[in-house]
């Protein structure tokens, strides 16, 4: 669970509904990469996906709203992974190293069948895909202004701060569009 007001991360056991703080200590401060799960500042955790690869306990993707930066958590050791975000806030570096793009206020994340992991950049009006073959972010949905659509063509569909983001057992996405009041859905084929 992101409890995004206090920087941490709760989980919950089920068989004892007690609640525990899997990581974050409270301070909004930057996350070192590398870094143990347990004691490690968490600054505004958003939005968590769980994707198993076939080896081990597989990974937790965390999008850190405030800290405009995503990082993947490997269960098995419990540390945390920066993959992407300068930590600035912006909407820069489409077709380069996801690390060195800034993002802007992410709110969702999904992680595909094929690993590719997608994010509701909510101020930038944006769904970007993070290629797990090369650490590439490109921009899926949006071109960094607000608006309503159109829906034909993705690179030219505007969106107004879209916060949830949903990727299906197909590879097709699904947006959440919140000022438009619209769920959208991108057609995929590569993503199996």
């Amino acid at each position: 669970i992101c409890d995004i007001g206090n920087h941490r991360i709760r989980r919950v056991d089920l068989n004892t509904g007690i609640v525990s703080t899997f990581s974050g200590t409270g301070e909004r401060k930057p996350t070192p990469d590398g870094a143990q799960v347990s004691g490690t500042p968490l600054n505004g955790p958003r939005a968590l996906d769980f994707f198993a690869d076939g080896t081990g306990k597989g990974s937790l993707y965390l999008a850190l709203r405030e800290g405009n930066m995503v990082y993947r958590i490997d269960l098995d050791n419990e540390t945390l992974h920066h993959i992407a975000g300068t930590g600035k806030k912006g909407y820069t570096g489409h077709g380069g190293p996801a690390k060195e793009a800034t993002l802007s206020g992410p709110k969702g994340i999904s992680v595909a069948p094929n690993g590719d992991i997608y994010l509701a950049d909510t101020e930038s009006h944006t769904i970007r895909v993070i290629r797990k073959k090369n650490g590439i972010i490109e921009t899926a949905v949006g071109d960094g202004k607000k608006g309503d659509g159109p829906d034909i063509d993705p690179a030219k569909c505007r969106m107004a701060r879209p916060h949830g983001v949903y990727v299906g057992p197909q590879g097709n996405v699904y947006i959440g569009d919140s000022e438009t009041y619209r769920v959208r859905k991108l057609t995929t084929g590569n993503h199996k």
